[in-house]
């Protein structure tokens, strides 16, 4: 369920009109993104970009051919066959992949978790609570009207990128329906805290054998830090998400319609580029 937001990131790269440079650059993303959390010594600065450069290049091959045929599958497709269920079948094949890559990903991780030093360590916690405020934040600050009415723009901004713009009517559905939309991020922050507290804890063994194993038990039972009321409103929010793009693709003009099948025919080759460089 909740690989399922990373999905929708998946998606939210794939509608950029800049695909490539950001592909190219993936590697470096990932590096940013570490460095929220641990300001790496050279060695260990090593080890992350040469494994880095073999998982890119893994995923350059393996998955990214496989996106360009779905890109292709669905180019091909009538907009009336775009259901919620083929929606959440897109979904989960990309959910799927996800856990092929987590899986490429986790030996890496380990290492660099195993390599910590005593002053990384001191760091660390402090980085994971700003920066589950910082995922906090964006409706921590804000109304639930506000809230509503950024998902809905939002949700307008991505439609916007394959179909060009909405009509007021398409606007306007999207609007009322933004009103069942329920704010997940602060829970969602909950969420990574207890999480990264048994993580935590966790790598004060990070030296020993059983290491490995117990992280992977760890992050293979996630689902236990969820709680019952981030699992309801995650689900009800990742249904109205597939409800509304449904109903909005099923509801486009012929030029709108058009434009997508132009848009997904543009990314399918993109990514048939991409898998190709070297």
């Amino acid at each position: 369920m909740m690989k399922k937001s990373l999905v929708l990131i998946v998606v939210v790269m794939l509608s950029g009109c800049s695909i490539k440079m950001a592909y190219n650059n993936l590697d470096r993303m990932i590096k940013w993104g570490v460095s929220d959390y641990v300001d790496l010594n050279s060695a260990q600065e090593d080890v992350l970009e040469q494994e880095l450069e073999r998982i890119h290049t893994w995923h350059r091959r393996n998955h990214l051919p496989q996106y360009a045929q779905l890109m292709r599958t669905l180019a091909q497709q009538s907009v009336d066959e775009i259901s919620p269920a083929r929606m959440r079948e897109v979904s989960d094949q990309f959910e799927f992949w996800f856990d092929e890559m987590e899986e490429k990903f986790t030996p890496l991780i380990i290492e660099i978790m195993v390599s910590l030093t005593d002053e990384q360590m001191v760091a660390l916690p402090e980085k994971m609570k700003t920066s589950n405020a910082e995922w906090a934040e964006a409706e921590a600050e804000k109304t639930v009207a506000e809230s509503q009415k950024e998902w809905a723009e939002g949700l307008e901004g991505i439609m916007k990128n394959f179909t060009g713009r909405l009509n007021s009517d398409q606007k306007a559905y999207i609007a009322r329906r933004s009103l069942e939309y329920r704010p997940e991020r602060v829970m969602w922050a909950n969420y990574r805290s207890r999480f990264q507290d048994d993580l935590f804890a966790l790598l004060q063994n990070r030296k020993s054998a059983e290491f490995p194993a117990a992280y992977r038990e760890l992050i293979a039972v996630r689902d236990s830090y969820w709680g019952d009321e981030l699992k309801e409103v995650f689900e009800h929010n990742e249904n109205l998400n597939m409800d509304v793009t449904s109903h909005v693709l099923s509801n486009l003009t012929p030029k709108q319609s058009e434009r997508l099948v132009d848009s997904l025919t543009d990314l399918s080759e993109d990514l048939d580029d991409l898998s190709q460089q070297t």
